[in-house]
């Protein structure tokens, strides 16, 4: 029975669902798992988000592979052709590029699956997206997830639960950048440059206030435009209103008045039959010498003579007494009730207009007296609205006034500091790419501003438009070579050319870009020896604000890895085999004087590569690594996910 300790990769605890198991592949015995994947200089944003693993099946000719990954600066190795660009590939399609199903998938297999597992902070831009659309990170874990179908549909899932491609895609700008011959790059896109331009200026703040001071000026603009476009029909409200409500006034109405009319009409309306009626009925209780009064005195009279007999006839009496007071409560009250009953025909002609008009008023304004008093406040309150507004409009007219002034001299202000940031970007940008072997590169943070138009907030005395973001548009352009027009960055054609100035726009943008994972492809093209280093150097820089994967052929840049993998490729069976394996100290400098020297490894190329190692601190990383792998001494390379069978 194994130990009950949990297992960690790249410096993380693994959590697998139950019944499923993260294959982390076999591990060189010199390296401890905690010193290998420790990273001291890995910053923030590589704690943000660090792609642990990714994992590829029935992808062109990888029929399964898992590759680990670790914070700070990851390098890839191998010859031409033993399957890196493959990776890079799939951690386009795991980002959400557009797949060609029948191309992409393996000959012979239906499907192919690419799978990346990222640890992630429980804060941060990448959490709260995923929270936005319902995906919750498991034990800080996400595990994103693409299937590719042949003649059919893909599907992508995240933490096993389905997402479309476009939250794919959204997720993917925000995790992973990748520069090199591949579209999916952030900085290609002119609509991040000003926010990139901002950051390295330290201009957020003052973007951000002029931003809510735009919002707040756009939605004061359309109250005004509100009221204004009810301005012409003002005053024939005001004199509908008035007109009801003195009609309502001069009705006087009172709650429960139409319910008391009502009632009163109906007794005027039947009384002769109510007078007559209750003359009967007082003749046959009263009046008559039969009545009902006169038989019961009688038979009250009989009783008590009798209960002198048998007492058990006293209750009984007691009884009719008291019928007989009641009877005769009841007699005098239907005698003034007789007597009261009126024949007034102008008192009903009355009620009945009174009631018309209240019903007239009912039909204006509401079903009951309730509701047209209820409607008179209304409508007086909208007239004291309407008889405000004017007054409201001036006072809106004076606030736009003033916020617009305000705004122009924000506007103008950061125009003029991102001015001078790009001015500074462009030299640093210059000085960087010089060092990276480019001779006497041109770089440019163009500026473009619109004139406004109708309806347009216009600042300045040429009148540009101001937008949430002020006034400015920027695109960065790039020349390679001296008296060519500088291009867009989108129209670079060299691949490496390309992956050097974005390394060297990732050196100085470092604090205002967050994406936490950084991949660089074909960055060492037509470059060697001292520039080699320099980009060794940098690549290294970026990576201790986070976690950067760079393929490369050249020994000086892969001495400075914190994680060393190398790919290689061989036949098995008849069939291509490719396999990734994770570098001990010994294998690293094997590697890299395989670099240095081609395959046949010397004495010579060995103690090279082992001086390039120390003098980069990258054998194979540093603190607790460095001593781990001196007392385990010479160690044998492990397979990372085992090799890929059958490709």
């Amino acid at each position: 029975m194994g130990s009950s300790a949990p297992r960690t990769f790249a410096g993380y605890p693994v959590r697998p669902k139950a019944g499923r198991v993260v294959r982390l592949g076999a591990l060189p015995p010199c390296v401890p798992r905690y010193a290998r994947y420790s990273a001291p200089h890995a910053g923030k944003a590589a704690r943000d988000a660090v792609l642990r693993e990714l994992r590829i099946r029935n992808l062109a000719v990888i029929e399964s592979l898992a590759v680990p990954f670790g914070p700070g600066l990851n390098i890839l190795t191998g010859e031409t052709g033993a399957g890196k660009s493959i990776m890079v590939d799939a951690l386009t399609l795991l980002l959400g590029e557009r797949a060609q199903p029948a191309e992409t998938i393996r000959t012979g297999a239906e499907s192919a699956t690419i799978e990346g597992v990222f640890a992630l902070s429980a804060t941060g831009p990448i959490p709260a997206l995923l929270r936005e659309h319902g995906v919750a990170p498991e034990d800080g874990q996400l595990i994103v997830r693409r299937e590719l179908v042949r003649g059919g549909r893909g599907r992508v899932f995240l933490n096993d639960a389905n997402a479309t491609l476009t939250l794919l895609e959204k997720l993917g700008e925000a995790l992973v950048e990748i520069h090199g011959q591949h579209e999916h790059q952030a900085l290609l896109r002119p609509g991040r440059h000003l926010d990139l331009l901002d950051g390295f200026g330290g201009l957020g703040i003052l973007r951000d206030k002029l931003h809510r001071r735009f919002e707040e000026w756009q939605g004061l603009g359309r109250e005004l435009a509100e009221l204004e476009a009810a301005a012409h029909d003002r005053a024939a409200r005001l004199e509908l209103y008035q007109a009801a409500i003195t009609e309502i006034d001069a009705a006087r109405l009172r709650p429960g008045e139409e319910e008391e009319l009502r009632d009163e009409r109906k007794r005027l309306q039947h009384a002769e039959r109510l007078a007559e009626g209750a003359a009967a009925a007082y003749r046959h209780l009263y009046e008559d010498p039969a009545a009902a009064a006169a038989r019961l005195g009688q038979a009250i009279a009989a009783l008590r003579d009798l209960a002198r007999i048998d007492t058990a006839l006293e209750p009984i009496v007691q009884s009719l007494d008291t019928a007989a007071v009641q009877l005769d409560e009841g007699v005098r009250a239907l005698r003034a009730y007789r007597d009261g009953v009126v024949f007034d025909p102008p008192r009903l002609d009355e009620i009945e207009r009174r009631l018309d008009a209240i019903g007239r008023l009912r039909r204006k304004h509401g079903e009951t007296v309730h509701a047209v008093l209820a409607a008179r406040e209304r409508m007086a309150a909208e007239m004291e609205r309407l008889a405000q507004s004017e007054a409201g409009a001036r006072e809106l007219r004076e606030r736009l006034d003033r916020i617009r002034g305000e705004l122009a001299t924000r506007a103008l202000d950061l125009a003029t500091r991102r001015e001078q940031a790009a001015a500074r970007l462009e030299g640093l940008v210059v000085a960087e790419l010089a060092e990276l072997g480019l001779d006497k590169p041109v770089f440019q943070a163009r500026f473009v501003r619109e004139r406004a138009g109708p309806g347009d907030l216009a600042v300045g005395s040429e009148g540009w438009r101001l937008g949430p973001r002020g006034v400015d548009q920027v695109e960065f352009l790039f020349s390679p070579n001296p008296g060519e027009e500088p291009r867009p960055l989108a129209r670079i054609a060299s691949g490496g050319e390309l992956s050097r100035t974005m390394l060297a726009l990732k050196v100085i943008l470092a604090a205002s870009d967050a994406v936490p994972v950084l991949i660089f492809d074909e960055v060492d093209v037509g470059i060697g020896g001292k520039t080699a280093d320099t980009v060794g150097k940098k690549l290294r820089q970026v990576a201790r604000s986070r976690q950067v994967l760079c393929i490369t052929h050249l020994p000086q840049i892969a001495c400075y890895a914190d994680h060393h993998l190398r790919a290689d490729k061989r036949v098995e069976e008849g069939r291509t085999v490719t396999a990734v394996a994770v570098l001990g100290r010994e294998d690293r400098a094997r590697e890299v004087a395989r670099m240095l020297g081609g395959e046949s490894v010397t004495e010579t190329s060995l103690r090279h590569a082992r001086e390039l190692l120390d003098q980069a601190g990258g054998a194979p990383g540093r603190g607790a690594a460095r001593r781990a792998a001196a007392g385990a001494g010479r160690g044998r390379e492990g397979e990372a996910g085992g090799a890929e069978r059958r490709g």
